[in-house]
C-alpha cells in the first residue's frame, strides 16, 4: 500500500478547550468559589434562604462567565480609551469642553463642529 492513498485519522478534540458538557473546565473552580462565598454570606450571615442564594449565585456565575468566557476581549475592549487625541464618534470630531472660545469659533467656521 502506498503512503499517498492512506487515510490519516485526526482526533477531532485537538485544539479544543476541555469541558464538562457545555461548561468549560476552566470555569468550574471559580463557579464553586462563587457559590460557596454566596452561600456563606447570604444564607449563613444574612439568613436569606437557599432560593435567593441560588438566584444571586446564578447572576454572579453568568457575570463571571460573560467577563472571562470564550472571548472576553469583546467585553473588556469597550472600556478602553481609543488611541489618539482626535477620535471620531458618530461622524463628529470630539472637541474638549476646555477649549478656548477662539478655538471653538475657528472649528465652527471650518464646519468641524455644530
Amino acid at each position: 500500500m502506498s503512503t499517498d492513498t492512506e487515510v490519516v485519522r485526526v482526533n477531532k478534540i485537538l485544539g479544543k478547550q476541555a469541558s464538562f458538557g457545555p461548561i468549560p473546565a476552566n470555569q468550574i473552580l471559580p463557579w464553586f468559589v462563587i457559590i460557596t462565598i454566596t452561600y456563606f454570606i447570604f444564607d449563613g450571615l444574612l439568613g436569606w434562604g437557599i432560593p435567593k442564594v441560588a438566584v444571586i449565585s446564578f447572576w454572579l456565575i453568568l457575570s463571571w462567565w460573560f467577563v472571562t468566557g470564550k472571548d472576553p476581549d469583546k467585553y473588556i475592549n469597550r472600556f478602553r480609551k481609543p488611541k489618539g487625541r482626535n477620535w471620531i464618534t458618530g461622524g463628529a470630531v470630539y472637541v474638549s469642553p476646555l477649549l478656548s472660545a477662539h478655538s471653538r469659533q475657528k472649528l465652527h467656521k471650518n464646519k468641524r463642529i455644530l
